[in-house]
């Protein structure tokens, strides 16, 4: 199994222990409304990872700011894995970390997190 199908299954369980159902079918949606925006702009793994985790935070209840904890969380949750490098953790976080501020222009990657996160929010609206 490839290294994204075995992480993106695990995360989709992530979702799954969420109590409230609420709450849990709208981290699920918006998650794959980012991933499915992000796979329109990059074929880049991480950022499809990180898309699919950027709000974790939020939703499993975590106190402090949003994009900080789920960064955290994204990073303790990934290093499990064992195949991702250090660069690629590194950048796994500071997308996170960054997607929020959509005021300041970060690196490349951030951008493209960002832009994805905005476009799903649009999807999110709808339903």
């Amino acid at each position: 199994m490839k290294r994204l199908e075995r992480v993106k299954s695990d995360i989709f369980k992530l979702y799954d222990t969420i109590e409230n159902d609420f709450n849990r079918q709208l981290c699920r949606n918006h998650h794959l409304n980012v991933y499915h925006e992000i796979e329109k702009l990059t074929d880049n793994e991480c950022l499809h990872i990180a898309a699919l985790l950027h709000d974790i935070g939020t939703y499993l209840g975590f106190r402090g700011k949003h994009a900080l904890t789920s960064a955290k969380f994204a990073k303790e949750f990934l290093e499990k894995y064992h195949c991702f490098n250090d660069e690629e953790l590194k950048l796994i976080y500071d997308v996170i970390a960054l997607h929020s501020n959509k005021d300041k222009v970060d690196f490349y990657e951030a951008e493209l997190l960002k832009q994805a996160d905005m476009n799903a929010h649009h999807l999110d609206d709808l339903w």
